[in-house]
């Protein structure tokens, strides 16, 4: 993990410090610009720090179970549980944007549903092999947007 100073900062410093780097985080609406800000800001480890955090997360609040998490996210079960116990507890901010990756994912599915609604069949093509392909290929990402998260 990323260390720090043993020399904290005086409460006004870091309320200004800490402001300018969220007020910095909330005017970035180009997604091009965050990524190019967040290859640019953070180490490598701690892209993966994070990222890995908020899948964990999400995972978490996805009923996943820890032995899933830990084999797919290469973490430890005491790093899932610290997880847990901030979502379960401490989880104020956490849980506005974890319901909002599960709100976008079920957008993404219920266009796919739509889609598969108005692929009506016309006259003499009810069994159409193209039908079935588009079918079977909604069908996938449906599964696929799912099984992200």
């Amino acid at each position: 993990m990323t260390k720090v100073g043993n020399i904290p900062l005086r409460k006004d410093i870091w309320e200004r410090v800490f402001g300018l780097f969220i007020s910095t985080l909330a005017d970035m609406k180009d997604r091009g610009k965050i990524r190019s800000f967040v290859e640019d800001f953070f180490s490598p480890t701690e892209k993966v720090m994070f990222a890995k955090r908020l899948a964990l997360m999400v995972m978490l609040a996805n009923k996943q179970d820890y032995q899933s998490i830990s084999r797919i996210l290469k973490v430890s079960p005491p790093t899932i549980a610290k997880m847990s116990l901030k979502i379960k507890y401490d989880g104020k901010g956490l849980h506005p944007i974890i319901n909002g990756i599960f709100k976008k994912q079920a957008v993404q599915v219920l266009w796919q549903e739509i889609l598969d609604l108005f692929d009506l069949p016309i006259k003499g093509s009810l069994k159409s092999p193209d039908r079935f392909r588009r079918k079977i290929k909604r069908e996938k990402e449906i599964r696929k947007i799912k099984m992200e998260f």
